[in-house]
């Protein structure tokens, strides 16, 4: 991360900029200055910029500025001021803006005036004919063309530089808050908000929005954790964790107490030698090049916050909500594998009171061994395979969701999307909708309800009362320990080698993490719903 002090000449830039950077501990570059070190360290000549502009000329003075620019583009955490030309230049402009917070200093150009007259006219003036005129209009266009380019704007000709100084760390301080804001809450009425990361201290989640007096308790909630866990079959990471649920707050003696329901895991078995080597660089297939490229810092230990870990506490929360929607509404949600790499569950054979039998989770008992072979098959071969899972929502009453941007099926799809690991949604019939007629496609109603359900039970946005039906495609766990191609945090090619414990298929322990966000969604969904309509059921 860099903060680059852009302006107008005489707007006190790089005055402030070296006092941002003393105050916060940082090294302060002027672009000026980096040129007059690079014209003495070749020229042996030791000139201020402006004497190097009038010696050199324009163009000359340009191919210093790129320089400096390319020099500066290295550095990592430093404070970096510039103007003039430089920054109207797109290439050393992108190159100033990236992983980078800009800061733009303006001012009143009476004032610019008066400070930059004192030092005589500058080079670029002196043969103008107004050139007061001429640094009026040149100021004009650089806070145009500069502004829009610029993270937030400081007027910088009324204030003291210490007050102006106090003003960009308050700013800053606000924009890399919300720079930083990673979104870890989710929901509207019934609302979680997720914390933790793989190799920090544990991982956790406030559920906010559950009525008082509901039954619940710990074993509730550990009994989906245990589905999840790691470690629980030979096709699962060995990282052993108990994920054992603490529960902090918000469930007394046996029932909920409408406050907000707290609870973390401790991680008890992070290795976080095993990433040592991946500091500085990159795993392809995972979220590190993306996660460092938008925050310009990340967690190298087993992904941090990008992590499969910060599953758990969904599932956590998603075991009180599933629990709930079934005690409360009758709603059953149940997911199975449909498929992994090319081997194929055969709907005819399924019986879904065998799910929890087999360490696939697919509902067809006959498929599974098939399954469970063609992962370890690939485990031998130091590769990993993703699949698709299927899920139902049973006993869902018509009449929840909403017809414009808070559709139920973007809902679901915004919920099961949000889970690192899925690349596809599809609801009903998804993607083989294309190939059909209007006739094919619709599902006839009659007094006994539909015929058929291509909708997978939402119409307009809407439940219309039959089972929704939704499929996920999980892509392979891109943690494998066969050499691939990457590149370094420098840009430098590199080969990896993915060393430690990791699952050859994630698909068996992302079933109950699908769950718990379909839960989430529609026990959010009724409690909007009962708020504009209590008596909707009837």
């Amino acid at each position: 991360m860099r903060f680059v002090f852009i302006g107008p000449k005489a707007s006190g830039k790089s005055f402030m900029g070296r006092e941002f950077a003393s105050r916060r501990g940082l090294e302060f570059f002027d672009v000026d200055a980096v040129i007059e070190e690079m014209y003495e360290a070749e020229a042996g000549e030791k000139l201020c910029f402006r004497d190097i502009y009038k010696k050199v000329g324009k163009d000359s003075f340009r191919e210093y500025e790129a320089k400096a620019v390319l020099k500066l583009e290295e550095r990592d955490w430093v404070v970096v001021s510039t103007g003039g030309s430089t920054f109207l230049e797109p290439k050393n402009r992108e190159s100033l803006r990236k992983n980078s917070t800009v800061v733009m200093i303006t001012g009143d150009n009476e004032v610019l005036w008066e400070r930059i007259s004192k030092e005589g006219t500058p080079a670029y003036l002196i043969n103008e004919a107004d050139p007061k005129d001429a640094f009026f209009k040149r100021a004009d266009m650089i806070k145009e063309i500069y502004t829009p380019f610029a993270d937030f704007v400081v007027e910088g000709s009324v204030k003291t530089i210490d007050e102006c100084v106090t003003e960009i760390e308050n700013r800053v301080e606000d924009f890399m808050t919300l720079k930083m804001f990673a979104p870890s809450s989710f929901g509207d009425l019934v609302r979680v908000s997720t914390f933790g990361e793989s190799h920090g201290k544990g991982v956790g989640v406030v559920l906010d929005g559950i009525r008082p007096g509901i039954e619940m308790n710990s074993e509730i909630i550990q009994t989906e954790l245990d589905r999840r866990k790691p470690g629980q079959s030979k096709i699962t990471t060995k990282r052993d964790e108990s994920d054992t649920i603490n529960i902090l707050s918000g469930i007394y003696d046996g029932k909920t107490t409408g406050t907000p329901i707290a609870m973390v895991v401790y991680n008890k078995d992070q290795d976080s030698s095993k990433y040592d080597n991946l500091k500085n660089i990159f795993r392809p297939g995972h979220a590190d090049f993306g996660f460092y490229k938008k925050f310009g810092v990340r967690d190298h230990r087993g992904g941090g916050r990008s992590s499969g870990r910060e599953t758990v506490a969904r599932v956590a929360s998603g075991a009180v909500a599933k629990d709930i929607l079934k005690k409360e509404y009758g709603i059953d949600i149940t997911a199975y594998t449909m498929q992994i790499g090319k081997v194929k569950a055969d709907a005819a054979n399924n019986d879904f009171s065998t799910i929890e039998n087999n360490i696939i989770r697919t509902a067809d008992p006959k498929a599974a061994k098939e399954m469970e072979k063609y992962i370890v098959d690939l485990m031998e071969e130091k590769d990993s395979v993703g699949g698709l899972v299927e899920v139902k929502i049973d006993g869902l009453p018509a009449g929840l969701g909403d017809p414009v941007f808070f559709k139920m099926d973007a809902r679901l799809s915004q919920a099961v999307f949000s889970i690192g690991t899925i690349k596809g949604v599809e609801i009903g019939d998804g993607f083989a909708v294309a190939s059909k007629s209007g006739k094919e496609n619709n599902d006839p109603i009659t007094s006994k309800g539909f015929e058929t359900n291509n909708s997978g039970g939402i119409l307009g946005g809407i439940t219309n009362g039959d089972s929704i039906v939704l499929r996920a495609a999980v892509k392979p766990t891109p943690s494998i320990s066969q050499e691939q191609k990457t590149v370094t945090k420098d840009g430098k090619d590199e080969t990896i080698t993915i060393t430690g414990r990791h699952d050859p298929c994630i698909v068996p322990r992302i079933i109950p993490v699908i769950e718990s966000m379909i839960a989430l969604v529609v026990l959010d969904s009724i409690s909007i719903q009962e708020s504009i309509n209590p008596d909707w059921r009837k």
